[in-house]
């Protein structure tokens, strides 16, 4: 008795998604453009109150 051949290209593609829970990377670029505007205006309100 011999198994069939799967076709690969056939798989459900939402399968494919599997794999470690990470952070989507535009989630990373909206917090680092959220630091840089907190330390931007804490730079600015420092330099007005001086």
């Amino acid at each position: 008795m011999t198994t069939k051949v799967k076709n690969p290209i056939a798989h459900a593609p939402i399968l494919r998604k599997g794999g470690a829970h990470v952070k989507a990377k535009s989630s990373q670029r909206a917090k680092i453009k959220k630091m840089i505007k907190k330390s931007l205006d804490e730079w600015t309100t420092s330099l007005s109150t001086s």
